[in-house]
């Protein structure tokens, strides 16, 4: 494993370097713009119990940011620079559930659904990819963020449960079909050049598409505990519904 001193002396190949400089950018952006989401949230969900949660999780969502932000500036990119960076990559469809919950206002089920769609995600992403590592800094800042994640999804399942029993089946189905996409596409294209060469040095250990359909399989036994079904998705990236 290397410590960024190591890389500082230039005892690592370039390309390594520049490899962790973009995975570090998309990981600080994602918790960056779901941050702002819980943010918009609170002012759109202002007379609910759910308030508490909600701010505990948009001051974890920030504490997850600057500690990824903290590992770029250590590399001598600063968090505007990294944040440039990531402008055409968030126009793409990995994006688009980060994206669209900091850009629009959340009603209750958008606010459940964001939860499955970022929380469930970024737990196997951090989870399977990220604590393992090559790169100390970044595995010792995914336990940190593990732990407190972990607590996230919990409060997704819970919500998920109680939001079919509240608005009922048919109305999560229409939800779950507008964010499918988007949690499925958060992983990214599979068998990329940039994935390969993230797991070739060890900044990652599985591929998109495996974290894709290990998310898919988690998400319909939860489905199917609640009665409803997985609805189909097409088959190649990036994917919409069938």
């Amino acid at each position: 494993m290397f410590e960024a001193a190591d890389l500082r002396a230039g005892g690592v190949e370039p390309n390594y370097v520049k490899v962790l400089t973009r995975l570090l950018a998309a990981h600080a952006i994602a918790e960056k713009l779901t941050a702002i989401g819980y943010q918009r949230a609170l002012g759109a969900l202002e007379n609910t119990g759910l308030r508490p949660t909600i701010e505990k999780n948009l001051a974890e969502e920030r504490k997850h940011a600057r500690l990824i932000y903290r590992l770029l500036e250590e590399l001598g990119v600063n968090e505007p620079h990294a944040d440039r960076s990531m402008l055409p990559a968030m126009k793409l469809p990995s994006f688009a559930a980060p994206r669209y919950f900091a850009e629009h206002d959340a009603n209750a089920i958008d606010l459940v659904m964001a939860s499955m769609s970022l929380d469930m995600t970024g737990l196997i992403m951090i989870g399977v990819n990220y604590r393992e590592s090559s790169y100390a800094p970044h595995a010792r800042a995914a336990e940190i963020i593990l732990a407190e994640e972990e607590e996230h999804e919990l409060f997704a399942s819970t919500e998920f449960r109680e939001a079919v029993e509240r608005y009922g089946a048919e109305a999560i189905n229409v939800a779950l079909r507008e964010w499918l996409p988007r949690a499925v596409n958060f992983f990214g294209p599979p068998d990329s050049g940039f994935t390969y060469d993230c797991i070739r040095y060890g900044l990652k250990t599985r591929d998109n598409g495996d974290l894709a359909e290990l998310y898919l399989s988690l998400l319909e036994r939860r489905l199917r505990n609640a009665r409803l079904e997985l609805p189909a998705l097409t088959a190649t990236y990036p994917h919409v519904i069938a």
